[in-house]
């Protein structure tokens, strides 16, 4: 299990997209940071900075973009490299437990998503300085909730992406997955706000589809829950039983998909 764990780690730290990701990331936090820095406002003829503890909010929007940059990545790319390819063989010869393969692609993703948030505070420290870390208004127990929370939902949108990269290939899970996430975002929208009425009933079009999206995971209100988890560390129940149904069901498809594959392994790269 360490072995298999040691080697996809390997293969992740040695791909340049990764590393590209990463300097990206270290890229995007550390110039939005410095920007917000030297911003001033003016509101009614009173001019106020932004200071640590408004800084570090947006700090966290800024890391979200980058996070589900480097899940995208590495649920299409990097998750099916041992089922696909030249190495697809070695995956089906091991003498492991197939459950041990997404299990260990869950925690090389996690550790990605660790130095991404790490990336995050060198460079708040930088910027403000690391004394500001302490000082500010963001607890630490509120940044551990939201970082959970956060590595919870992007797992589980890492483990769809890796399922269709296995499935239908990389280049065409790259197009859906983004059309998947814009029409999950537009139905999220719908239902949050255009819910009321007898027109919403089960039978109707429009009914139909709130409740189809309400067995979903809840992607159009993540942004709304990561929000109020960055606030008060408080998620809705029902969104957050969702979230841990759909990160437990897209393990056991992965282990079936490797365990069982439904078609001839692609040598698509």
């Amino acid at each position: 299990m360490w072995a298999l764990f040691q080697e996809n780690c390997r293969y992740v730290f040695r791909s340049r997209m990764v590393i590209m990701i990463l300097v990206f990331s270290t890229l995007v936090h550390y110039s939005g940071l410095k920007l917000l820095n030297h911003l001033t406002l003016s509101i009614q003829n009173v001019v106020s900075v932004v200071g640590p503890n408004e800084a570090i909010y947006a700090a966290h929007f800024l890391q979200l973009f980058t996070s589900l940059s480097i899940a995208a990545v590495f649920g299409i790319w990097m998750a099916p490299y041992a089922h696909r390819g030249e190495r697809s063989l070695l995956t089906h010869v091991l003498p492991l437990s197939k459950v041990k393969f997404s299990f260990c692609y869950v925690l090389c993703c996690v550790v990605l998503l660790l130095i991404n948030e790490l990336v995050l505070l060198g460079s708040f420290g930088v910027v403000f300085g690391f004394s500001s870390l302490a000082k500010g208004s963001f607890s630490l127990i509120l940044a551990v909730k939201t970082f959970a929370f956060q590595t919870l939902c992007l797992e589980v949108l890492m483990l769809a992406l890796a399922l269709s990269s296995l499935i239908l290939g990389q280049v065409t899970t790259v197009f859906l997955g983004g059309s998947s996430l814009f029409i999950m975002q537009v139905l999220g929208t719908f239902a949050r706000f255009f819910k009321q009425g007898p027109e919403f009933s089960l039978l109707s079009p429009k009914g139909l589809l709130v409740f189809i999206y309400h067995k979903l995971p809840p992607v159009g209100d993540f942004i709304f829950d990561f929000m109020g988890v960055m606030k008060n560390g408080i998620v809705p129940v029902e969104h957050l039983i969702l979230w841990m149904f759909w990160f437990i069901a897209f393990n056991l498809l992965f282990w079936f998909k490797v365990r069982y594959p439904i078609q001839a392994r692609s040598t698509e790269a």
